[in-house]
């Protein structure tokens, strides 16, 4: 344990507690009785209450993590010594990083169960298609990597061989797992959808059509372990019964917090498996049975939970509340830990009062095993007084009896829940080399190789250091304590780098983030990191384990003010986005790249909610900072907006792109000038532009767009096939990516080319569904695109003074907004003609000059009164 050459054996040791390794047993007998004997399997009969879970709750340092691994290791031990291949465990320690994400546990829950065998069609194939549309040009394998636990337990099972089996045997034309990665989000998704409407795929399974149709999105994916449940089953019909044990480790970090998503999507997993039992540790008891919790979570109460309900004291798999350990075995223990030649290390007297101190708290009787071990190592005889008081005063004496450079190094360790040698050179910069790495191999820190960042601090004594270190001399301040995680946090960003990928920007963010939480630091790079996440459509749930307030660091309420506002926005609630956003910034500089982050997203959220003028002061604030090429861009579309065609064109063709998606958006805004000005060849060919480059660049959701701005083009031509034919395929690529406010945009095209060609009956059609789907979301932009197709309608049938209603209508929202006002002159030519057009105001800066602008709009209307 020292490092010093010794005939002292030491040796993890577990004393037996006998009651909760029985109560482990009879769970996993009394629960595959109730599967073997059920007449209707209860993953079919979501119904039936769930008696899969087996808690173990109790303080901190009481030994749940070490009987939780030892359970797990009888578990496996028993199934080897009787022969058996069909068991398998899956651990999740739920104070990872990255632990909370929906993504990474169900891809470790396949992994643990692909080493049953590599058949599990139902979830696989969902797999494929939700990962094509969640994640388009992104290739799952890379995912698999970038996560070292799911790297891990899919490489041990071969996942991508199995996965890629199962998707190849069912769907040849997919092309296995390498199709996800090279072929277009689109074919992969279709291919899959039209086999299950064709009821040719798993028609058997109930919720697979449902999953395979339902959005891309977490809360459909928080159901894929029905799927998973599903394909067990299967398993269990073709023999004996497997025997699958979820391990889920400190529980506390999931349960009872203010914003519950998490728990709630890990609580239909744990009900939706109801022939896997999941064995919970945590300091809490599980509350999912209480009636109390009804509304924050789906499965509540003693008829969704009969065996966690308070009232049940016999039934297993229960609640069990861990214990100390009794003196005996303390004693036991104790004798156990330190032998030489196979007799007991500890004289009696020092076991005693080790004993008699730690009141049977396992992590307590472990400092004093290692300082046992240290005072040998220095050659002392320790005696009964280097021991016994309470866990703060053992921990003081473990962190006192270690050299100077070690107890700053350990108190490093303390600030942080994962660190390597590097980051602790971060924290302590002028500590040589060979002092950290012999630092590494002390017996207070756990080992998991698993990680980039492999040892830790329990975490009840990385608590207990920080009250410890106040009784010794050199012990650090509060401001120490701040400096020194300032320098880990930096350190953070600057290994994970601009090129990192999305698993580990969010496991570096949501490590970042409770640091800065704790020790009142911040850095900018958690606002970049933040900002790519955003960027990338990815909605990972950031600074899991944090406090609901986190009163001391305004810059994280700020950053997560923002994720939650563009989830907001893009979902199609502007006006709540706008609420959430909306004085997120306050307490921090305005010059922050934090509150500028808030800033782009509260003028982003404005913008859809129709506020175009607010947004634009917002942007004009921007223009100096790291956001100004956004914000340039969003000024050019205000410009555009308020009829200044010019100056928009003008500020584009100088916009210097940083990447395809930045050229994509250049183009449809210029697409857009061209497309009011009633050129549409021009507009056309800028959106075809756009289309063919993100089709290349496999950005599906820019392809969207582009292909129904298009749609809004042609519409003109009173071409039907036209606009049909790029409606349709911009609403294929919006089943992959939902976009509420561009299915708004091609509902009101078809109206448009309805009028356009003289059907009334279909143009008032599609007019209400663009003012329904309008209201739906709160897009106030929409009800614009309604009235332009309104006013059609109603010249159509010679109603002008309807025409002259609408008009006015939209003229005061416009102007009220700050946007769109070029509408009224274009519908005025068409109820007045050219000369009342131009004459009216707002004036518009037409690219040719008003008179061309407005004679072609003017040849529009006439021609729809031809029609």
């Amino acid at each position: 344990m020292s490092g010093t050459a010794s005939r002292v054996a030491a040796q993890q040791v577990f004393t037996n507690r006998s009651d909760e390794t029985a109560a482990f047993a009879r769970s996993l007998d009394e629960l595959h009785a109730s599967l073997d004997a059920a007449a209707i399997s209860p993953v079919a009969d979501r119904v039936q209450g769930r008696r899969n879970v087996l808690t173990f709750y109790g303080v901190g340092g009481i030994g749940k993590t070490t009987l939780s691994h030892e359970l797990e290791r009888r578990f496996l031990a028993e199934a080897e010594a009787e022969g058996r291949n069909d068991v398998v465990s899956v651990r999740v320690d739920l104070s990872e990083e990255g632990a909370h994400d929906i993504e990474t546990l169900l891809l470790r829950l396949r992994a643990g169960l692909g080493r049953l065998g590599s058949h599990w069609p139902a979830f696989d194939l969902a797999l494929a298609s939700y990962w094509a549309r969640a994640h388009p040009g992104e290739p799952l394998q890379e995912f698999l990597d970038a996560s070292p636990m799911v790297r891990r337990a899919s490489r041990s099972a071969g996942l991508s061989e199995q996965i890629s089996q199962n998707i190849g045997a069912l769907v040849p034309e997919v092309g296995g797992l390498a199709g996800l990665a090279q072929r277009a989000a689109l074919l992969v998704y279709r291919a899959i959808r039209e086999r299950v409407r064709a009821g040719q795929l798993l028609a058997e399974c109930e919720l697979f059509a449902e999953l395979i149709e339902a959005d891309a999105d977490y809360e459909s994916l928080s159901f894929f372990p029905y799927l998973l449940a599903w394909d067990l089953d299967r398993q269990a019909g073709r023999g004996t019964r497997p025997k699958v044990c979820v391990f889920l480790d400190t529980f506390e970090f999931i349960d009872g917090r203010v914003d519950r998503t998490a728990e709630r999507f890990l609580q239909r997993c744990v009900y939706l498996m109801p022939n896997v039992l999941f064995v919970l540790t945590g300091r809490n008891r599980v509350t999912w049975a209480d009636s109390a919790v009804q509304g924050e979570l789906d499965f509540t109460g003693p008829e969704c939970w009969p065996n966690l309900h308070h009232s049940n004291t016999s039934s297993e798999p229960r609640q069990h509340l861990v214990g100390y350990l009794s003196e005996s075995d303390a004693h036991s223990y104790l004798c156990e830990a330190l032998t030489r030649d196979g007799d007991p290390v500890m004289p009696a007297d020092v076991r005693e009062r080790i004993v008699s101190g730690g009141q049977g708290l396992p992590l307590y009787l472990d400092l004093s095993v290692s300082h046992y071990a240290e005072l040998l190592a220095r050659g002392r005889r320790p005696g009964v007084g280097d021991f016994g008081g309470s866990f703060t005063a053992v921990a003081t004496r473990s962190i006192r009896d270690l050299p100077r450079e070690e107890r700053d190094l350990v108190r490093t360790a303390a600030l942080i829940d994962r660190v390597d040698a590097d980051l602790l050179r971060a924290g302590q910069p002028s500590l040589p080399e060979g002092l950290i790495a012999r630092f590494l191999r002390r017996p207070f820190l756990t080992h998991d190789d698993a990680y980039d960042l492999p040892h830790s601090l329990h975490l009840a004594l990385r608590t207990a250091v920080r009250g410890a270190d106040q009784g010794l001399p050199d012990g650090w301040s509060d401001r120490d304590r701040t400096d020194v995680a300032a320098r880990l946090l930096r350190r953070l960003g600057e290994r994970l780098g601009e090129s990192a990928g999305r698993a580990a920007t969010a496991q570096a963010l949501a490590l970042g983030l409770r640091v800065a939480d704790s020790y009142g630091v911040f850095d900018d790079w958690l606002a970049r990191a933040a900002q790519r996440l955003v960027a990338a459509g990815q909605w990972t749930e950031i600074g899991a384990g944090l406090t609901a307030d986190a009163a001391g660091v305004p810059e994280y309420r700020a950053i997560r003010a923002a994720i939650q506002g563009v989830q907001l926005r893009r979902s199609g609630h502007a006006r709540r986005a706008v609420e959430v956003l909306d004085g997120a910034d306050a307490g921090i500089a305005p010059t922050s790249l934090t509150a500028q982050l808030v800033r782009l997203h509260l003028a982003h959220a404005l913008r859809n909610h129709g506020d175009y003028n607010r947004a634009a002061e917002y942007y004009r604030g921007l223009l100096s900072g790291e956001f100004a090429s956004a914000a340039r861009y969003w000024l050019a579309d205000y410009d555009y907006l308020n009829g200044r065609f010019a100056t928009a064109l003008a500020a584009l063709e100088h916009r210097p792109e940083r990447d395809a998606a930045d050229e994509g958006e250049r183009l449809r805004l210029i697409g857009h000038i061209w497309r009011v000005n009633a050129r549409f060849d021009k507009a056309t060919d800028a959106y075809t532009r756009a289309v063919a480059l993100a089709r290349t660049e496999g950005l599906v959701a820019a392809e969207a767009k582009a292909l129904a701005n298009l749609a809004q083009t042609t519409c003109w031509s009173g071409t039907v096939d036209a606009v049909t034919e790029a409606a349709v395929r911009g609403k294929e690529l919006l089943d992959l990516v939902p976009n509420p406010v561009e299915l708004v945009k091609i509902r009101s095209a078809e109206s448009v080319g309805h009028a356009v060609a003289g059907d009334r009956t279909a143009a008032l059609a599609a007019l209400a569904d663009t003012r329904e789907l309008a209201d739906g979301i709160g897009y106030r932009g929409g009800h614009n695109l309604a009235d332009v197709a309104a006013v059609l309608i109603s010249k159509l049938a010679g109603d002008l003074d309807e025409a002259r209603r609408v008009r006015a209508r939209l003229d005061d929202r416009t102007r009220a907004s700050g946007g769109n006002t070029y509408w009224v002159p274009i519908m005025t030519t068409w109820i007045e003609g050219v000369d009342a057009a131009a004459a009216r105001e707002p004036a518009v800066d037409w690219v040719d000059g008003s008179a061309p602008a407005l004679a072609r709009w003017a040849r529009i209307g006439e021609g729809a009164r031809r029609g």
